[in-house]
């Protein structure tokens, strides 16, 4: 059972760390990190949680979602001094949240905990509404391509994946001046009426490296490359050797793993 009486800041209150689990329509806001002049998730996460503990607090997120990217499942965790018990501070962040944003769940962690550098493997989708004719409630939720998709090509294509490899022709340029060698476990296509869905897991992935996977293999797709055509690609260790970026609004981060998981830890529900 929580404890706390829920009243806020308690002088006597040891500090305790807490980690959120978030879903959020990223259509209006400029990413998930804080910025100067943009509208963005962590900030008005980070204003919520000020008006509720009546404390600035730094939030740390598992991943950095890019303007109009979606969440399912995003991590944060921050550091508190309150007695608010943790479904208590649920319903209260969101009460303060926009409607575009929703605190499902939060749970008492280890001090040690950090999300983004405990996770031991993220999960991304990729939906395509694949029909002629645009779909006004996909505009914002999924990339529109009027192509016929042929899932078991995508499928044998994007297994080439599969595995470490050094995916620098797949991220965004900038990205690439450091370590670019990632590990992709499972990648794979499934269709549901005129939604296409890509879900990648992996390790962790580069800034850009789930929409230029996307591009590449939907390019490809366009212009009737042999699978074997990726192999290039990946091995130029070249930006431009790729195919487009996909566009933000079919990502989703879609799941984070920890060890031991966030289903072991005190939660809210």
């Amino acid at each position: 059972m929580e404890k706390g009486t829920g009243t806020g800041s308690a002088p006597d209150a040891p500090c305790r760390r807490i980690a959120l689990l978030i879903q959020y329509d990223g259509t209006a806001y400029n990413g998930w990190q804080v910025q100067v002049g943009g509208l963005t998730v962590q900030g008005e996460l980070e204003r919520a949680i000020a008006v509720l503990t009546r404390q600035e607090k730094r939030v740390t997120g598992s991943g950095r979602t890019d303007a109009g990217v979606h969440a399912h499942c995003q991590i944060a965790h921050f550091d508190d001094t309150t007695d608010i018990p943790l479904k208590r501070m649920c319903a209260g962040l969101n009460g303060l949240l926009p409607k575009s944003i929703s605190v499902k769940n939060a749970y008492l962690v280890p001090g040690d905990f950090h999300a983004r550098y405990r996770a031991i493997a993220r999960e991304y989708l990729y939906l395509i509404h694949n029909h002629p004719q645009r779909n006004p409630f996909m505009i914002h939720r999924a990339m529109w391509l009027r192509e016929p998709l042929d899932t078991d090509y995508l499928r044998r294509v994007a297994s080439r994946l599969i595995g470490e490899h050094d995916f620098k022709s797949f991220c965004k340029k900038i990205s690439a001046e450091g370590n670019t060698v990632r590990r992709v476990d499972e990648i794979e296509f499934t269709r549901m009426d005129e939604l296409v869905v890509m879900r990648i897991k992996g390790n962790a992935f580069l800034h850009n490296m789930v929409r230029s996977i996307a591009g590449t293999l939907l390019e490809m797709h366009g212009e009737r490359r042999e699978p074997e055509y990726l192999d290039g690609i990946v091995l130029a260790r070249d930006r431009d050797a790729g195919g487009i970026t996909a566009p933000p609004c079919g990502l989703y981060l879609n799941r984070v793993w920890y060890d031991p998981p966030l289903s072991s830890m005190p939660a809210a529900y």
